[in-house]
């Protein structure tokens, strides 16, 4: 008769698409923790990757105790994290990025952080620091770093209760939270090539309503793998049109409301949003357009932003229809 398992302390959820190489870096930065094994566990959500992804995980498995390989076809990011905690077994969840490593101390330091925090506490996380591929280009500042996930809130501890102060490649739940609100919205969050995002946020929103609070832990470090290909304007473009697909699929439209006044709200926001002189002042320049990276994601976030709401006009209004 085998034994039963013992509960562990934390559980450690990997999500990954096509990223075979970044893919083993992270889990072996896992499998150096030194929170001792009996403790931990590992997940790992394939999200329908069709590189080696398998190979990996395979090769992972047969030196690592307390090791589940999930896989599943491409439903995106929030879901492949619903996979994965629903799954795991611990009280705490912790979700790293398959592109980010951890330090040896990470899970005994997320644990401790628990442990000494109010039971309300629902997440926390810690700074996300760049691994960079080559050295980035002049043009980008501190502000657009924040598009490629490198998060720092400085040297002191905070907690919060009103806006979200973790970063989504290095963050930890309490699974009663994750519980609490039926995890992420599985509408929401990279799916094959889309850069859909806000699953965290999503999430956040919720738990907020539900009086839990939040922590930026400054001791909790990773480092996230920033790729030359990502260093471009063409890509910020992208990844901020998909920003604004992404927060437009966040907001909940009343079902009442009537397709004419959809439109109007829908065109109401585009006015508002392009008469701005943040907008008009750089496009009366515009020899300088190539130069004004900052006026080029803001407008590609709004025209993504219109865009999601305009493709879910007549979806509502077929769903309103008798």
């Amino acid at each position: 008769m085998t034994p039963p398992r013992s509960v562990p302390a934390i559980s450690v959820v990997v999500c990954t698409y096509n990223r075979a190489a970044l893919l083993r870096r992270a889990l072996d930065s896992l499998a150096l923790q030194t929170l001792p094994a009996s403790q931990r566990e590992f997940i790992l959500v394939n999200d329908g990757s069709t590189d080696g992804t398998h190979a990996v995980a395979v090769e992972f498995a047969a030196r690592t105790p307390e090791f589940t390989a999930i896989d599943q076809t491409n439903a995106g990011l929030g879901a492949a994290r619903n996979a994965g905690w629903l799954a795991a077994r611990a009280p705490l969840i912790a979700f790293l990025d398959d592109d980010a490593i951890a330090p040896p101390d990470w899970l005994q330091k997320i644990c401790a952080a628990f442990a000494s925090a109010d039971a309300r506490l629902a997440v926390l996380g810690g700074p996300i620091d760049p691994d960079w591929e080559s050295p980035p280009p002049p043009w980008l500042t501190r502000d657009l770093m924040l598009w490629l996930t490198i998060f720092d809130l400085g040297p002191e501890p905070l907690t919060c209760n009103d806006r979200p102060i973790f970063g989504g490649a290095n963050m930890a739940f309490r699974a009663a939270a994750l519980r609490e609100v039926d995890g992420f919205p599985a509408n929401l969050g990279r799916r094959g090539t889309s850069l859909l995002s806000h699953e965290e946020s999503a999430i956040w929103s919720g738990l907020a309503a539900r009086g839990w609070t939040n922590a930026y832990v400054p001791q909790l470090r990773v480092q996230h793998f920033t790729p030359t290909a990502r260093m471009t304007v063409a890509w910020f473009r992208r990844r901020l049109f998909w920003e604004g697909v992404s927060m437009a699929r966040r907001e909940q439209w009343p079902e009442t409301m009537t397709s004419a006044r959809r439109f109007w709200r829908w065109l109401g926001i585009g006015v508002a949003r392009f008469a701005t002189g943040e907008f008009l002042r750089p496009l009366l320049l515009p020899w300088r357009w190539g130069r004004e990276v900052r006026w080029q994601t803001y407008c590609a976030y709004y025209f993504g932003y219109l865009c999601e709401i305009f493709r879910r006009l007549p979806e509502k209004t077929k769903a309103a229809a008798p």
